[in-house]
C-alpha cells in the first residue's frame, strides 16, 4: 500500500511539473488555471447561434474536470444536416493547441497560438458523429482529442 501511494504521489508530482491536468477517482487535481481567471482575447465571442470553443490549460472548454476521454465526449456540439455551424475557438492557454473536427475542418492542421481566434463556417452536409480534436502534441494533449460533433439527418 505504502508504495502504491507513494507512486501515485510520484505521478501527481511530474503531472504537476509538466502542467498536466490529472483525474483521480473521479476528483480532479488541475495544475494549471482556470477560464474564469483569464481575460479572453478580443473577437472571443459565441457567434449567434453557434458554438465558443475554449483552449486553455483545462482543455477544450474544460474538458479535464469534465472527464473527457474514450467514454465520456467533451465538448459536444449539436447540429442538423444542412445547417451553418460557425464556430468560435479561443486559446487562453500559454501554448499553441490545434482544432479539427474530422470531415469537416481536416485537410490541414489548423494552429491556434496564445490568445489568438480561430472562426470556423461549414454546412454540417453529412449526418453522423464526427470528431473533434487536436492535432498540435502539448501537455494537455490527451483531453483534448474526444470532443465530438454530432449532426442530426
Amino acid at each position: 500500500m505504502v508504495l502504491t501511494v507513494a507512486t501515485v504521489v510520484a505521478f501527481v508530482a511530474v503531472a504537476a511539473v509538466l502542467g498536466l491536468g490529472v483525474i483521480l477517482g473521479g476528483g480532479v487535481v488541475r495544475t494549471g488555471g482556470t477560464t474564469s481567471s483569464v481575460a479572453f482575447p478580443a473577437g472571443c465571442v459565441r457567434p449567434a447561434g453557434g458554438f465558443l470553443i475554449i483552449q486553455s490549460n483545462d482543455g477544450y472548454n474544460d474538458s479535464i474536470s469534465q472527464g473527457a476521454g474514450l467514454s465520456k465526449p467533451w465538448p459536444v456540439l449539436t447540429a442538423n444536416e444542412g445547417q451553418t455551424v460557425n464556430i468560435v475557438v479561443c486559446n487562453v492557454d500559454v501554448q499553441a493547441h490545434g482544432f479539427q473536427i474530422s470531415n469537416y475542418v481536416d485537410s490541414s492542421i489548423n494552429v491556434v497560438e496564445p490568445g489568438q481566434v480561430y472562426k470556423v463556417s461549414f454546412v454540417a452536409s453529412q449526418s453522423g458523429s464526427f470528431l473533434i480534436y487536436c492535432a498540435i502534441p502539448c501537455s494537455i494533449h490527451f483531453f483534448m482529442q474526444f470532443g465530438q460533433l454530432k449532426v442530426s439527418a
